[in-house]
């Protein structure tokens, strides 16, 4: 009896379905790429932030771009040098974090003081974001190499407060912000 069940089951399922026809099998839904913004972008940002805070117009910088958040577009990194006393002082000078949208750049947050090179891990990452390191000398204390974490929501303001990290490898780093 179960033979019979079985039986006419399988004839009606394949008097039910539909004639050979060619198959075809198409890759998986492609994912958008995003948009990279450009360096004019960033230089825009960068104007409106200096006229946003009434800094000096005259301030000097370089920027480094590089996927911090792992996102596909290279994040703004903003070192300040000039003018000294605004920027700068004798530990450091102020560096921005701009996060990469596909139409521009958004403040992360401020870091001060970083004096270069700062080395952005390979390997690393804290809350989705890249490990940054830097040395922290000329101060009372001894010189350290700190990690610069991300929080969740930004980086550590000043990383002189933050603990030696004796774990840094600078072989497994993307050295920003050269000294020549």
């Amino acid at each position: 009896m179960l033979r019979l069940i079985l039986f006419t089951i399988a004839i009606f399922l394949s008097a039910c379905s539909a004639p050979d026809r060619d198959i075809v099998v198409q890759g998986p839904i492609p994912i958008p790429i995003n948009k990279d913004p450009t360096d004019q972008q960033l230089k825009q940002a960068l104007n409106s932030f200096l006229e946003n805070t009434e800094a000096p117009i005259s301030s000097q910088y370089q920027f480094s771009r590089i996927d911090l958040d792992g996102d596909g577009r290279r994040d703004g990194l903003v070192l300040f040098k000039n003018p000294y006393g605004y920027w700068c002082g004798m530990h450091g000078c102020t560096m921005l974090v701009l996060k990469a949208h596909n139409d521009g750049f958004t403040l992360v947050n401020s870091i001060q003081p970083i004096r270069e090179p700062l080395y952005v891990a390979t390997n690393e990452e804290t809350n989705g974001w890249k490990d940054m390191f830097v040395r922290v000398s000329g101060r009372w204390d001894d010189a350290k190499d700190v990690k610069i974490a991300f929080n969740g929501s930004q980086y550590p303001d000043n990383p002189a407060h933050l603990p030696n990290d004796p774990t840094f490898s600078f072989s497994e780093a993307v050295p920003l912000f050269q000294r020549y």
